[in-house]
């Protein structure tokens, strides 16, 4: 029930309805799982220009992307793609990163 609950205040608060401060702290919270999860494969921003193996693309470059959206993202993570290791993330996590992630999107 609270996984329905956070999906459904990140909808209602990018619609405006509901206080941005819940979004932002999913955000926060996704920045520090990308931090520790994440980076050593993808670039986030305070990285510098460090090289990547592969095509491996930034969280920005993810978050760019057109049609990108929120619920694309979460049912990429939770489908456990075999070219990512798998952190076994529970669905607060995937939230918490999709919500970090179109942070990154161009304004």
């Amino acid at each position: 029930m609270m996984v329905a609950v956070k999906h459904w205040m990140f909808a209602l608060a990018v619609l405006g309805t509901v206080t941005t401060d819940a979004v932002a702290r999913d955000a926060k919270e996704g920045e520090a799982l990308a931090r520790r999860l994440c980076a050593h494969c993808h670039m986030l921003p305070g990285q510098g220009e460090k090289q990547k193996a592969g095509d491996v693309p930034s969280f920005a470059a993810v978050a760019a992307r057109p049609g990108q959206s929120y619920e694309t993202i979460v049912r990429w993570l939770q489908s456990r793609p075999t070219m990512m290791p798998d952190h076994h993330l529970s669905q607060d996590e995937s939230y918490a990163l999709a919500a970090y992630i179109l942070s990154l999107a161009p304004r």
